[in-house]
């Protein structure tokens, strides 16, 4: 069974795939540190993608709908320091199969592989615990994309050329995200798109 581990940090994917070779069936490991040289080594036979959220070239949850378009087949367990609920109901929007913290110990880690690797979806203790993953909002992709741009502080009337939309349908995208982040205005909007995609 081949798996991709993709992470910039190299004791943590060393720790990672010393956790992972105690899985009861063989495994053959990969490991990538960006989002480059993930994308070189995706193919048809991997068994699972386990992906950080913030290494080098990525953008967050965005980048799982863009592996997802590449590997429909193939699951995407995200692997992250981040435990911001918003943060982890937009991964699973994106099409993730499972989401577990940086913070859980090896035995959880090899739980959430198996239940992926079986067909099955993995929600971190902490969200179901508290059963904030089902309160947090829909973000649909057009949302996405201009989250992303909110996060790198990008202008409207730069939005609106990058998206190819008018300005005034991005003031009206603008205000329903203000609405879904649960923010007064621009700026607060920004820091938490930034803390949800891992900016």
């Amino acid at each position: 069974m081949k798996i991709l581990l993709a992470d910039d940090h190299g004791l943590f994917r060393d720790s990672m795939a010393t956790w992972l070779q105690q899985y009861p069936e063989s495994m053959d490991i990969e490991f990538a540190s960006d989002w480059s040289s993930l994308i070189t080594q995706l193919n048809p036979t991997l068994a699972l993608v386990m992906l950080d959220l913030s290494m080098p070239g990525m953008s967050g949850p965005n980048s799982i709908s863009e592996l997802i378009k590449r590997l429909p087949t193939v699951p995407i367990l995200v692997v992250s320091a981040n435990d911001e609920p918003l943060t982890i109901k937009a991964c699973f929007d994106s099409g993730a199969s499972g989401y577990i913290t940086k913070a859980s110990d090896g035995y959880e880690i090899l739980e959430a592989v198996s239940i992926v690797l079986n067909g099955g979806i993995y929600q971190p203790l902490t969200a179901s615990q508290n059963n904030q993953s089902f309160s947090t909002p829909t973000f649909t992709n057009k949302q996405f994309e201009l989250l992303s741009c909110l996060a790198k502080g990008i202008t409207n009337k730069e939005i609106a050329n990058q998206l190819n939309l008018s300005e005034g349908t991005v003031k009206q995208y603008v205000s329903q995200l203000l609405t879904l982040l649960d923010v007064d205005n621009r700026t607060q909007a920004s820091n938490k798109a930034r803390k949800i995609l891992c900016f």
